[in-house]
């Protein structure tokens, strides 16, 4: 008949609460944190008690009464004081601290003193299913934050080994069972069947916890890269885009000014020929001619340039204002943070919706961005408000800033092509956008506010 071994399943569950931490440590020495050296701690000191409470037949009371219960409650005080530490707790060392030692030498007391089995093994296995207790509630509430299978896997075994030491507890303080660990009764058994159950469950539900946040942080370490390849995408369009409306802009604005003198110089040309006719200076007729072509020539050129600016179609598609704005902020954030520049976001919960190119939106709200952020240059607190809604079939996008405002002069002319306030400037920032407005069948309006500063308006027709 099989006979089950008490001192010696107490030595086996003692050993493997030795080696399944070392086994966690050297699972997880590239994350080597002070989470896990008290954990690991925290096992082999309790192991040490398991131990030396196998070999109580062999070595003296205090080894394996009072030094093992001190082990027991040092050893899931240092796991608490991990989980506590895990979850961005305070620790309250001193306080432990001090609980421990106040409760080592009430044991001391019931033990030595009072010769009391059943107070002394009542408050031991008391204040550890206590701790145990403490520990699966811990680990539930990582469970719960991190969404954690694992924590829940810690936190379960050790409530079932806490409810059950409890159990055994009151019953030996109600004197309904035996005080003694190595009594071989049922509940003994069980007790020591959990412990081991802990030590292997409760030490991978340990290493899982950290296997999840490694891959967790894998996760939103790809998508932030994503992100950021994604931002820098749009950077890049934006950059190539703001190119080449500015040339188009120049360009347009060139043929527009050029046509008309050289129109003149044609027409001077023509008159030219007639005085060469009337006076028979046939010397000068072919420098008329070659005036005559290569005004020709120009105009040829510039009206190129105006069909091929005219013909540019760009593909519309529905794009959320929501998300035009999120991009943005994510693109311009480092800098935002560089400025000191206080955002205020107001977007609606329900996304609003424009037909449109997404580059070139976004290029407009860069655009004034940008500018917002240098208009409030100066000032002591610089902010910025930006606000989405949408009215009846109008989307609106509003960027105001807490800076000087417009003069009434620049006011006037702040959109013209190539008018800027800024020494370095080119002057068609605010021009490309309000055409890129325009194309889109929406408008863009410069204005001061109400309250200080200038306010950009945007309003693009809206769609389901």
């Amino acid at each position: 008949m099989f006979t089950f071994h008490l001192p010696t399943a107490y030595f086996i569950a003692g050993l493997l609460y030795l080696v399944m931490p070392l086994g966690v440590w050297l699972a997880l020495i590239k994350q080597r944190s002070a989470i896990i050296n008290l954990w690991c701690s925290g096992g082999w000191v309790f192991g040490a008690g398991l131990v030396l409470l196998g070999y109580r037949a062999h070595l003296p009371d205090w080894l394996t009464y009072g030094v093992a219960n001190t082990c027991f409650f040092v050893g899931i005080s240092l796991r608490v004081i991990a989980l506590r530490h895990a979850l961005h707790k305070p620790l309250y060392l001193t306080r432990i601290f001090i609980g421990v030692v106040l409760a080592a030498l009430v044991y001391a007391y019931f033990h030595h003193v009072l010769r009391s089995e059943q107070l002394r093994y009542s408050w031991g296995s008391g204040i550890t299913a206590v701790l145990l207790l403490c520990l699966a509630w811990l680990g539930f509430a990582i469970g719960r934050q991190e969404k954690s299978t694992s924590a829940r896997w810690l936190a379960s075994s050790y409530l079932v080994f806490g409810l059950v030491l409890s159990v055994r507890s009151g019953g030996v303080a109600l004197d309904i069972s035996q005080g003694d660990a190595l009594n071989e009764d049922v509940l003994t058994m069980v007790i020591v069947f959990l412990g081991v159950m802990g030590a292997i469950v409760g030490n991978i539900g340990f290493m899982g916890i950290f296997l999840e946040r490694l891959t967790r942080q894998t996760g939103q370490m790809a998508m932030a890269q994503a992100r950021n390849e994604e931002s820098s995408r749009l950077s890049h369009q934006i950059a190539q885009l703001d190119r080449r409306r500015s040339v188009g802009e120049i360009a347009a604005s060139l043929a527009h000014e050029l046509s008309q003198p050289l129109t003149n110089i044609y027409l001077i040309t023509e008159r030219a020929h007639l005085e060469v006719e009337k006076t028979g200076a046939q010397s000068v007729d072919k420098y008329l001619s070659d005036i005559e072509r290569n005004t020709q020539k120009a105009v040829d050129i510039l009206n190129r340039i105006r069909k091929f600016i005219q013909s540019k179609e760009t593909q519309f598609e529905r794009v959320s204002l929501n998300q035009v704005v999120k991009d943005i902020m994510d693109l311009t954030n480092d800098w935002i943070q560089k400025e000191a520049v206080d955002v205020s976001l107001h977007l609606p919960v329900q996304a609003v919706w424009v037909m449109g190119d997404p580059v070139q939106l976004s290029q407009i709200l860069m655009n004034i961005c940008r500018n917002a952020i240098q208009a409030t240059q100066g000032q002591a607190y610089r902010h910025i408000d930006l606000r989405i809604w949408r009215e009846a079939d109008q989307a609106h996008l509003s960027i105001s800033d807490n800076g000087m405002g417009l003069a009434p002069e620049v006011l006037a002319q702040v959109s013209t092509a190539f008018f800027s306030t800024k020494s370095d400037g080119l002057g068609v920032g605010l021009s490309i956008s309000k055409s890129i407005a325009t194309h889109h069948g929406g408008s863009l309006t410069i204005s001061n506010a109400p309250q200080g500063g200038a306010e950009v308006h945007l309003i693009l027709p809206a769609v389901v």
